[in-house]
């Protein structure tokens, strides 16, 4: 059999079972290439409604995040129901898929579901999937830390940020302290950008469009649209959506951006987040 006779195979075998390439490829191989025997390899192991299941929605599921040293890595994975989240053998999935993230050893998406995740399809009888992960690492002298929302311990955490700090020293609880006020602003107040500079100027010209266009129904003049407009991006829109503008849960005087350079002034440094990932079930 060709290369290309067994590729036509095995993605024929996928669309008839769901299954993944690597398992088809193993199963074509033990039918010596029938189709129909490797269906029953398939069905037999229970991976051969993979395709049914995989038509259902994922509405449940974790956040999970690990770190250690200055590697740390954040994923969500779907489930059907809580109750197969909230099973050992989806945690036990979800704890090496959260360490391979880690380490660097995922692949991709497609890849990572196939190796980890649509073995367990077959096995509990509901579709599940990796839908994200992010991976930092640290490149010098900082901290890297983690936080995930779970206030049931019996139930996974369905929000979590992971984030990264670079600082004079790492290892200082000054700095630790920092990252834990960070990432429950982080997941409290849901930013979606760093700095200002992040944010995609079209979005910023479709928020000015908008007030506006509401502030002429008002009957504001002309002259002083703009400048209204201005602090109304500022307030209503950076404030909210930037999390070195947002104003600090903690303390609401200050915004985050204040807060990090009171720690910097503490370390005898400079104290810089480089990157925040913040997770929601679903979202």
């Amino acid at each position: 059999m060709t290369t290309a006779d067994a590729g036509t195979l095995i993605r024929e075998l996928r669309e008839k079972t769901g299954a993944g390439m690597m398992d088809c490829k193993r199963a074509l191989d033990e039918a010596k290439g029938d189709l129909q025997g490797a269906v029953t390899i398939l069905r037999k192991k229970g991976m051969a409604d993979a395709a049914k299941k995989s038509s259902r929605a994922t509405k449940e599921g974790a956040v999970a995040f690990k770190v250690d040293a200055n590697r740390g890595a954040i994923v969500e994975i779907n489930s059907e129901t809580d109750f197969v989240a909230k099973g050992a053998d989806f945690q036990a999935m979800v704890g090496i898929v959260v360490d391979k993230a880690m380490n660097g050893l995922l692949k991709g998406l497609e890849a990572a579901n196939e190796e980890f995740v649509k073995p367990l399809v077959g096995k509990l009888g509901e579709n599940m999937n990796l839908r994200r992960f992010d991976r930092l690492e640290l490149p010098g002298a900082g901290l890297i830390a983690g936080y995930a929302h779970q206030p049931d311990p019996a139930v996974p955490a369905k929000r979590g940020a992971l984030i990264m700090l670079t600082a004079p020293k790492g290892d200082v609880p000054e700095l630790a302290e920092l990252a834990k006020e960070l990432l429950l602003q982080i997941v409290g107040a849901s930013p979606k950008y760093l700095t200002r500079a992040e944010v995609p100027g079209a979005d910023i010209e479709k928020e000015k469009e908008i007030h506006t266009e509401i502030l002429r129904k008002e009957g504001k003049p002309d002259a002083q649209i703009a400048k209204i407009v201005e602090g109304k991006i500022n307030k209503l829109f950076y404030q909210q959506w930037v999390l070195l503008d947002q104003v600090s849960l903690r303390d609401n005087k200050k915004t985050i951006g204040d807060i990090v350079k009171d720690a910097g002034a503490k370390l005898g440094g400079e104290v810089k987040v480089v990157r925040f990932v913040r997770y929601q079930l679903g979202e």
